[in-house]
């Protein structure tokens, strides 16, 4: 509804309305009627404006919210965004008196324009987060939405859509709210129709970043059902970009996002509280966010952000009232992150990462020509693309479970030594692929899929491997005695040697630890590479643990775990292997 086309007419019947509600309208103002003794009508100007309710905007709580037009009786008008609080004389006084307005009837002639007002008012629900609107099925732009019958609605001029039986308001674009740079970020995520179909961009984006490219492709695909992907799985991976600077780690982001109608430079993850990250990621649902520049500095805090989002949980905070109520900022979009630096300081952490390499700093004239058309085709818009993605909303719904579970299957039995974990990430992926390849007009092939989640699979799971803690502690260890900082024992130094190789009876080799003294070597080593430590004894545990294939029970009674030698004393005992001319403990080189 556009304000140069609003007119509040005078009062077609001033008799009734007066009636009705107790005053009238005549040349642009209100107008309220008394009688004298005599019972002859008095009418009294009390006010130089009339005004109209377009919108009453439903946003789930009692303080809902209006749009009102406000007309001066110069005829000159004005849009506002009031909430019901601000509907009282006095404050709404204050908001008269910005537009020159001025109400000079009593407080109870005020109540019954408001009346009048509320009796004629159109509904439309408040549209406060971007992306998918589960409750009304719709995808939301922060100027159109993509409807139930996968159609474009843009707003009006009063940022409200009008959708067959239902009204929807946006506010950023919103006349009142065009001053307002709250909504400065949000304007950024505008439709941008463009000229381009997925076809054309898929080959585009994966023509400049390869395999890379590929996974990116996939990513977005899941990203824009993760509520769907979510509620069928109960996790969601992110994207670990690792590489050197001028890799393309953020223009392979940037391209990526520019689907979603905005230039994006990323949030710093150093720079940012845990409460501003949660606060930024629950406002969008099956999006993208990008947060840059994860370094083995990065804050325990953002990383529990980072292990917890994992699994759709945000942050609660307590809200001041007098009932102890909380709010939650639940994940509901997905996540890129990148770094210099491997996320490897928490193992936990990068076993919930798609890791991609990126490592070359010089391209091929056709990686150059793809990433140059496809800036151009970003500048123009994507909107079209998301649009086509979108549109297959129903196929992913009805099939994503069973093809999932089906990809699960077949990537465990291809992959028997990978971690659940990993199965799920790369299924994931796959079945992004399996899901719409009939819909959509991919680049690459099933084989290609395959053959890219097999390396990348290679890489991170090596990766993987390194940066347990056990496999650390072991490192740590080696390091530790070849710097020789820690004693072999022999016959004359059982008091003060940390560590001991045996063969027992039958030729296996045995290294036998005095725990308690070697720990704090694994310590002073963590603290000098900047390594995540584990405390004393939980690392014992995990020593320990019927898990860990290369620790060797105590076969003396009474269930103790250490191992009671006649020669070098109480110690835990660990199976190692002959490899050439050094052991390996596991999976870790041993003496090297």
């Amino acid at each position: 509804m556009e304000e140069n086309k609003i007119k509040i007419p005078d009062s077609e019947n001033p008799e009734k309305d007066v009636s009705d509600y107790g005053f009238f309208v005549q040349n642009g103002k209100y107008f309220a009627r008394t009688f004298t003794r005599d019972n002859k009508p008095i009418d009294t100007e009390i006010s130089n404006f009339v005004m109209k309710s377009l919108f009453h905007l439903d946003n789930g709580t009692n303080d809902s919210q209006r749009i009102i037009f406000i007309q001066h009786k110069s005829g000159e008008g004005y849009s506002i965004e009031v909430h019901s609080s601000g509907m009282k004389p006095d404050s709404f006084e204050t908001i008269l008196k910005s537009k020159s307005c001025t109400f000079y009837g009593t407080p109870q002639h005020l109540k019954k324009v408001f009346s009048k007002m509320m009796d004629e008012e159109e509904k439309a629900f408040i549209i406060s987060e971007l992306g998918w609107i589960p409750v009304h099925q719709i995808f939301a732009f922060a100027d159109a939405v993509l409807n139930r019958e996968n159609k474009i609605l843009p707003i009006d001029k009063a940022g409200i859509i009008k959708d067959q039986d239902k009204g929807y308001y946006l506010p950023a674009f919103a006349t009142s709210n065009l001053n307002n740079d709250d909504f400065k970020t949000e304007r950024l995520y505008k439709f941008s129709q463009g000229s381009i179909n997925f076809k054309d961009w898929s080959k585009l984006y994966y023509d400049a970043f390869s395999e890379n490219g590929l996974i990116g492709i996939l990513f977005l695909i899941l990203a824009l059902f993760r509520d769907i992907v979510f509620d069928q799985v109960g996790f969601f991976p992110f994207l670990f970009l690792f590489g050197d600077f001028g890799t393309g780690k953020t223009s392979f982001t940037e391209r990526l996002l520019s689907v979603f109608g905005r230039d994006t430079i990323g949030t710093p993850l150093n720079n940012a509280t845990t409460i501003a990250l949660n606060r930024l990621v629950s406002s969008r649902t099956n999006e993208i966010f990008y947060f840059k520049e994860y370094t083995n500095e990065t804050d325990e805090t953002a990383e529990d952000f980072i292990l917890t989002a994992y699994d759709g949980a945000g942050r609660t905070t307590g809200i001041k009232s007098n009932d102890n109520k909380t709010k939650s900022y639940p994940i509901k979009s997905a996540m890129i992150f990148d770094g210099n630096h491997l996320p490897t300081s928490k193992s936990a952490i990068l076993s919930r990462m798609i890791l991609l390499n990126f490592e070359n700093q010089t391209f091929t004239q056709d990686e150059k020509t793809a990433f140059s058309e496809l800036k151009k085709q970003s500048e123009l818009g994507l909107s079209s693309v998301l649009v086509e993605i979108l549109s297959r909303r129903s196929e992913v719904l009805k099939d994503f479970k069973t093809v999932f579970s089906d990809n699960a299957v077949k990537i465990k039995n291809d992959y028997s030594n990978l971690p659940e974990r990993s199965v799920n990430h790369i299924s994931l992926i796959y079945t992004a692929f399996k899901c719409l390849n009939n819909h959509l007009r991919f680049p690459f092939k099933d084989e290609d899929v395959l053959n890219t989640l097999r390396k990348i699979t290679d890489q991170q799971s090596e990766i993987l491997l390194e940066s347990s803690p056990v496999n650390i502690f072991w490192t740590a260890i080696n390091f530790q005695i070849k710097k020789g900082l820690l004693v072999e024992f022999n016959t004359d130094n059982q008091k003060t040697a940390h560590y001991r190789i045996k063969t027992d009876q039958g030729g296996e080799t045995i290294l036998q630890i005095k725990y308690s003294t070697i720990y704090p070597f694994y310590s002073k080593y963590c603290r000098e590479n900047t390594i995540n430590q584990i405390g004393f004894s939980s690392m014992r545990m995990l020593l320990t643990s019927p898990s860990n294939k290369t620790f060797i029970p105590s076969p003396q009674a009474g269930g103790k775990q250490y191992y009671a030698d006649k020669y070098f004393g109480s110690c835990y005992q660990f199976m190692l292997n002959k490899k050439d001319d050094f052991f390996k403990i596991g999976d870790t080189d041993f003496l090297n």
